[in-house]
């Protein structure tokens, strides 16, 4: 039998005819395949099945007709939206709601950029609910619709996504607000839409009036919402090997899937790791890490559980206790395209990279890089990069030659920051990190493609002073400010020069003075004083005058002295040649 043969359900009588085009729509015949699926039903059919089904709903009324709203049309909301652009919205938004939309969720926009995906929840005759998948966060959005076009969109809640998913739901307008919250949560989702304080509220309302009173449900809801504003996250990037020990994943997920070895969290394209050891690796591993800063946090200090030790055996340890001690809640990582596509969905593009130095394990540099985020309070994006240390002083050739072995993975960090749209990138580089990021800057300056970064901020830099002065005359063509944090009384830096053979380090200050060059900022800190057991150095990141100078640095690039403690040597009348920290 033909189309032509064909004749319409009877529940169509004395309805207009359809237009041809509309029986053609092909969201209509995708919502037809859905339910009929998998059966027997003839392709020209499903035309007639839609012309019967849109003549039913007719029947009963225009309360129950509305637009087909389909994925591709939510997601190009979500784009439109993401652009602060309401006239890229498609047809059948109207107007007046795209452009209250967007005014009234605007500052929601740069979290919800990323629009990866959007699926059908909830739908009731005047409304349809969708989650959103975005880079970094997931979101329910309802729709209020007639029978011809979306009237209204509000976002009922949203939350950053996690592999433990963990986080709870929040109202768009829910007062909570953390004083530091930096960037990021990828990882993988497990939705439940009836999930306790984050269900969606199914509703009657029929018309767009009733929006705002839903919009007041949702916010006064999701009120008793805890936020744990005392978590710092950040990206990773490291040329060491992975852990073999399994992660300790939050919220304890069933596993993605297991093997011979030990299970695998895998969600979203983010895998749960336990860390990275002191071995070399020559690819590059990237991913995000969260830690915990504890209530009794003191500005400089890692509290840390203590133990004693007697004759190498260690006789007490404190119990863990996330109020008192830093702790890390998660470290996942990803590809390096997904790594960079999440670098790129964040608003701010001005970027901390940090380079730790030798005697350091991956563990002790994340929570070096968690304390100097939340100590300086920044407000950009950090970046630990983590070089194959073994975190131990006998280690000390070894850890140099891993330090030298890196600098190509350095620039490569770089490199991704700038592909990801970074154009204010900084770098903090400790001890034997100097020796990567000095040398890696310089070798790059000679190039035909450079790369460049806005401030290099060396610390104790366990670096040659001779090869130091060589090299840093390149890495002043490839930045726009150079900074030199030294100290006589550093002790790690003392063990490194025996150890070179009486060579002067870069970060020293003997009698002479301190390394003083054109172009370079140097800062005599030998006043801060000694750290526990007189090996102070971590002094940059453990003195509270440091740490505000650092703080105008990097967020003003003012050259010193910018505090009062800081002044200029020698003395007037006489030309300053460095500065000194007084206190």
């Amino acid at each position: 039998m033909s189309d032509d043969d064909c004749i319409l359900p009877s529940g169509a009588a004395g309805e207009p005819p359809l237009d041809e085009e509309k029986l053609r729509d092909e969201r209509l015949l995708g919502l037809l395949h859905f339910h009929f699926e998998g059966s027997a039903v003839p392709q020209h059919w499903l035309k007639y099945l839609a012309v019967w089904s849109i003549a039913f709903a007719t029947s009963f009324g225009s309360s129950y007709a509305q637009p087909i709203v389909a994925e591709r049309d939510v997601l190009q909301i979500c784009e439109a939206f993401s652009r602060k652009a309401p006239e890229r919205m498609p047809a059948l938004v109207q107007p007046e709601a795209a452009k209250n939309f967007v005014g009234r969720y605007a500052r929601f926009s740069d979290r919800l950029r990323g629009c990866l995906s959007a699926s059908e929840r909830e739908r009731e005759p005047n409304s349809v609910t969708f989650l959103i998948q975005n880079t970094r966060y997931e979101s329910y959005w309802k729709l209020l619709t007639d029978s011809n076009s979306v009237q209204w969109i509000s976002i009922e809640r949203f939350r950053p996504v996690t592999l433990a998913d963990d986080e709870p739901w929040r109202a768009p307008f829910d007062v909570i607000a953390a004083p530091i919250r930096p960037t990021i949560k990828p990882g993988g989702t497990k939705i439940d839409p009836n999930i306790q304080g984050g269900a969606i509220q199914k509703g009657n309302q029929s018309t767009a009036s009733g929006a705002k009173d839903t919009d007041k449900s949702v916010e006064s809801a999701a009120q008793d919402s805890r936020i744990d504003t005392r978590i710092v996250e950040f990206f990773y990037a490291t040329n060491r090997k992975q852990s073999d020990t399994p992660p300790d994943v939050e919220g304890h997920p069933q596993p993605a899937f297991t093997s011979d070895g030990p299970p695998v969290y895998s969600l979203n394209g983010w895998t749960a790791v336990s860390g990275y050891t002191g071995e070399r690796n020559p690819d590059l591993s990237v991913g995000i890490v969260r830690v915990r800063v504890p209530e009794g946090h003191h500005i400089g200090n890692i509290e840390l559980p203590s133990s004693l030790k007697l004759f190498g055996f260690r006789l007490r340890r404190d119990t863990l206790d996330p109020t008192k001690h830093f702790t890390i809640r998660s470290i996942e990582k990803t590809d390096e395209a997904k790594w960079i596509k999440t670098l790129a969905s964040t608003k701010k593009k001005k970027a901390l990279v940090f380079v730790h130095g030798f005697n350091t394990k991956f563990r002790d540099a994340v929570f070096r890089a968690a304390q100097i985020t939340w100590d300086l309070q920044f407000r950009g994006t950090t970046i630990l990069f983590s070089w194959p240390s073994r975190g131990d002083i006998a280690d000390y050739l070894y850890d140099k030659e891993s330090a030298l072995a890196s600098r190509t993975a350095f620039l490569r960090v770089i490199d991704d920051l700038y592909k990801a749209g970074y154009d204010n990138i900084d770098v903090i580089a400790h001890s034997m990190g100097n020796l990567i990021a000095v040398e890696a800057l310089s070798n790059s300056a000679a190039t035909r493609s450079p790369t460049a970064i806005a401030q290099l901020i060396m610390v104790a830099p366990d670096v040659d002073r001779d090869m130091f002065v060589q090299d840093i005359a390149g890495v002043a063509k490839v930045t726009k400010g150079l900074t030199l944090y030294a100290s006589k009384n550093d002790k790690a830096l003392q063990l490194s020069k025996r150890i070179a053979g009486g060579i002067p380090r870069a970060g020293d200050v003997p009698d002479a003075g301190p390394v003083v060059l054109p172009g370079l900022w140097t800062i005599d800190v030998s006043l801060i004083g000694d750290e526990l057991f007189g090996l102070n150095h971590n002094t940059f990141a453990t003195t509270r005058n440091v740490l505000n100078d650092l703080a105008i640095l990097l967020m003003e690039g003012k050259p010193p002295p910018r505090l009062v403690e800081i002044r200029g040597f020698p003395e007037p009348p006489q030309k300053a040649a460095y500065f000194r920290y007084i206190p």
